[in-house]
């Protein structure tokens, strides 16, 4: 019975060590609040995927949260993002009637991975769609994919 336990134990430690690093990519962003307080709340939805499930477009990491009717969601994010874009590119922003309705930020580099944030607000507010991106491929390649018209 002792020898299962130590078994198990060293299996369970194997495992934590052998996660996958992009769990923990976007814990140096202030999006990830976002993820954090707003994942489970009613009226939210909330993906994320990894691994082979998006082997085809070459991410590593897509998350994505919507939040509909929550006002002070949209203060909180764009204080977040405020943060984040620090040392970011601006791929492209709009503001309209002086709040911010889109914004697409390169961020640096993490090891081999291109990192991006999209952030879309419909002009009241009611729905936010906040979206982070990692991949090896090139930025625009990624923004070319996810912006293709079809």
């Amino acid at each position: 019975m002792r020898r299962s336990t130590k078994l198990c134990f060293l299996l369970f430690a194997m495992m934590a060590l052998a996660l996958p690093q992009h769990l923990a990519a976007q814990k140096d962003l202030q999006i990830s609040k976002v993820f954090d307080i707003y994942g489970k709340k009613k009226g939210v939805t909330m993906v994320e995927l990894s691994g082979e499930m998006l082997g085809d477009y070459n991410l590593s990491l897509f998350k994505s949260i919507v939040i509909n009717d929550d006002p002070g969601a949209g203060d909180f994010i764009r204080k977040c993002l405020a943060k984040d874009q620090e040392g970011a590119k601006k791929v492209k922003q709009v503001i309209s009637s002086g709040n911010l309705s889109t914004i697409i930020l390169q961020l640096p580099r993490k090891g081999r991975l291109n990192r991006l944030i999209l952030y879309n607000a419909t002009s009241s507010g009611y729905k936010i769609t906040l979206v982070y991106l990692e991949s090896s491929d090139e930025a625009d390649d990624i923004l070319n994919l996810l912006l293709k018209k079809k």
